[in-house]
């Protein structure tokens, strides 16, 4: 046990530096995907490694880790207790909800709590593949440099910044490197090491690295060959100096405005701070609705106002109820610019600031600050709010029947154009046709544009002109714009279908700027103005839903359905046809329009078939586990067929050979570092009685060394070699 100590040691230092380069690479992910919660999964990595570390054994390991997966899950996303009949539920309604909406295509269905898991998976699969290259390969050099050109990358062409990354990944991946070369060299030479050496070798090996470091940042450094790659590139855009020569497509800067009329145009980035929100997890800013569509964007209807004034924590009443009073939140709002409203989390319950009057404005759902009758700006105030949760079973039984008892309220929000292109309705009854609950028709309307072409961008949304309608010429010519093209038209054919919904303004959740011990700073920037959408159900309520490529702002839902039923089984719409200006056949075209049909039927057949699918992929797990774990039993089985089927000659022999030496590795009877064949073979047959491996191995050496193959009988060495694999097995 002494003299095991100082290996150990080494072994545990490696861990050490192994888990400093996969959390450098962590970091970067974690930050610009505001997966947050990054101490959990570092803690996942820690009770991986010393797992490794202490070689225990896989039935420990893999109930461990998925008792501790599960526990983040619910700690995360519920507020259940762990150990009750509610999390298990929970667990298995979130992975049959996010399976089905794989398996659908879905895939904004997909929840939080499911990306985690995902991310777990492939954490758990990177540790595993980083022990074997410790313990079996001794070198990383590949994980190594991976790393470093992926954090360079990132910090070249992304936000983040890698500078002490890239030093910390340095040295540790150097360190790690000395360290496993000289695990390597003193297992091969098998050389015995004391604490003394140990220590001295680690200093000797940090102390080079560390020297050569301080020299490197004392030199002098050339400078960059050109400049940041990224404003490089979007200046010599051509669409980026477009609209600067008085053309029509006049370039705006992005940011929240008060005046809607007319959409579209180019638009340039700002990250100028608009506010600053410490709150517990990000979210979307709801400042008001606009209900009037008019063919070129969106104006209020002249309705009087409904208003209804608060003083500070009082109870606001708004048509978004919040959810659980035991989920209440509170948001701290540092302003950087000047604004007379509220910034509104959803299911806003209070605000508290300053002494001020709160004016909700219940047609547009505004809230305006006020101080002796005039509007004025808060620097600071803390809204407390519930988020909403939506019964998803409530959700799936909205007919288009229970709209016929809406009051003449929702009139408004029905309202459309006279003048609206047909098509406009046409294709969102295509889209819809198929679906039965008012919710499942509104979700295939968001999704619609994720699967349809439509891109994303600033600089290339058109500015409709004469009478040319703004949602028909984003929904037929164009294809291209952002949010506001996104919401305005998901709005427009969610009205036509006769579902009362509205355009939302406000701002998306921004950047994630304090990450720590402390709740999560969101930096809200001009960058983030947004608009998306919401809609009305009978007997639930308004829901926000988001149509625009990139974003995300799902709902919270409970899964309250049975699995065991239909209802959970959403059918997949078919592939809806666009109206398309013609153009000529070609042989290519051909070829693309069936291959895109092959995919289609492909995924239809293979949706239409999930269930049998998901089990048949389970039972083959599980009997790959079983077949793994006694596959000394069967492999005689197929080995002995295999090389029945070859020559007997001398490649097949020698192949023969290699595998008894790995069967007899896996057996337990491994060959020591520096024995000989001939010690090895005798210390196999002293096992297994008999003299097989002794003649194998002797006219193994023969062929190898001597070059006498042509001397070899064969088929007595194939008996020999039967024998012993049958052995293997019993």
């Amino acid at each position: 046990m002494i003299k095991d100590t100082p290996k150990s040691f080494l072994s545990f230092i490696i861990y050490i530096f192994v888990y400093i380069l996969i959390v450098e690479w962590l970091k970067p992910v974690i930050e610009l995907t505001d997966t947050d919660y990054l101490k959990v999964f570092c803690l996942f990595l820690v009770i991986s490694f010393l797992f490794y570390f202490m070689k225990v054994s896989w039935r420990i390991v893999i109930p461990a880790k998925v008792v501790f997966i599960s526990w983040v899950l619910i700690y995360l996303y519920t507020d259940l207790a762990f150990f009750s009949k509610d999390s298990i539920f929970y667990l298995l309604n979130m992975l049959w909800g996010n399976l089905n909406a794989l398996m659908s295509q879905d895939w904004l269905e997909v929840t939080d709590a499911f990306r985690t898991l995902l991310f777990f998976i492939l954490l758990w699969m990177t540790t595993y593949l980083l022990n074997y290259w410790i313990r079996v390969r001794k070198n990383v050099m590949l994980f190594f440099l991976l790393t470093v050109l992926f954090i360079t990358i990132l910090d070249t062409f992304s936000p983040y910044n890698g500078e002490k990354s890239i030093v910390i990944v340095l040295v540790a991946g150097f360190m790690l490197s000395g360290l496993l070369f000289a695990q390597k060299v003193m297992s091969e030479n098998k050389v015995q090491i004391n604490g003394k050496f140990l220590l001295g070798m680690v200093a000797s090996l940090f102390g080079l690295i560390a020297v050569s470091g301080v020299i490197a940042y004392a030199l002098p450094k050339a400078g960059p060959s050109w400049p940041d790659p990224v404003p490089f590139l979007t200046s010599t855009s051509p669409t980026a100096t477009e609209g600067k020569k008085g053309g029509a497509n006049i370039i705006s800067k992005v940011g929240y405005g008060e005046n809607d009329e007319k959409l579209g145009g180019a638009f340039l980035s700002d990250d100028t701070p608009v506010f600053y929100a410490t709150v517990p997890r990000k979210q979307y800013w709801k400042v008001e609705t606009k209900d009037t569509y008019t063919t070129k964007g969106w104006i209020q209807s002249e309705i009087d106002p409904q208003i209804t004034n608060y003083e500070i924590g009082e109870p606001i009443t708004s048509d978004i109820m919040p959810g659980n009073e035991d989920k209440e939140a509170v948001a701290n709002i540092t302003m950087a610019q000047e604004f007379d409203f509220i910034m509104q989390p959803y299911g806003i319950k209070s605000v508290h600031t300053e002494p001020v009057t709160l004016s909700l404005n219940k047609t547009n759902q505004k809230i305006s600050t006020f101080l002796d009758g005039s509007t004025i700006s808060l620097d600071y105030y803390e809204p407390s709010y519930s988020e909403p949760v939506y019964s998803l079973k409530a959700l799936r039984g909205t007919t288009i029947e229970s709209l016929t008892g809406l009051t003449s309220e929702f009139d408004r929000y029905l309202q459309l154009p006279e003048k609206l292109p047909t098509r406009v309705s046409d294709l969102a009854i295509s889209i819809t046709e198929n679906r039965d609950s008012l919710y499942e028709k509104v979700k295939a309307i968001e999704r619609y544009f994720s699967r349809n072409g439509f891109r994303y961008d600033q600089m290339l949304a058109a500015v409709p002109k004469g009478n040319t309608d703004y949602v028909d010429q984003f929904l037929f010519d164009t294809k291209m714009g952002y949010c506001d093209n996104f919401s305005t038209s998901m709005v427009v054919m969610l009205r036509t279908l006769g579902i009362p919904s509205r355009w939302v303004k406000g701002f998306a959740s921004g950047e994630n700027v304090q990450k720590g011990d402390s709740i999560p700073v969101f930096k809200v920037t001009n960058n983030d103005a947004h608009s998306w959408v919401e809609a009305y159900f009978p007997g639930v309520g308004w829901m926000y839903f988001e149509p625009t490529i990139g974003f995300s702002n799902s709902a919270n839902l409970e899964y309250d359905l049975n699995t065991g039923t239909s209802d959970t089984n959403t059918p997949v719409p078919p592939v809806q046809k666009q109206p398309v200006k013609e153009k000529p056949k070609t042989e290519k075209a051909d070829v693309s329009k069936g291959f895109t049909e092959v995919l289609s039927n492909v995924a239809k057949w293979v949706s239409d078939r999930k269930v049998g699918i998901i089990w048949t992929l389970v039972g083959v797990f599980v009997f790959s586990l079983i077949a793994y774990q006694y596959r000394r039993k069967w492999i005689s089985k197929v080995l002995i067929p295999v090389y029945r089927m070859r020559k007997d000659d001398w490649e097949t022999f020698e192949k023969m050979y290699l595998q008894l030496l790995k069967q007899l590795n896996l057996y337990g009877l491994a060959r020591e570092q520096g024995q000989t064949l001939s010690a090895y073979a005798k210390k196999v047959d002293t096992d297994f009685g008999g003299n097989h491996m002794k003649k194998l191995t002797s006219f193994y050496e023969k062929g190898i060394y001597g070059g006498n193959r042509e001397s070899i009988d064969y088929k007595q060495m194939r008996e020999s070699w039967e024998n012993l694999i049958n052995q293997l097995s019993g």
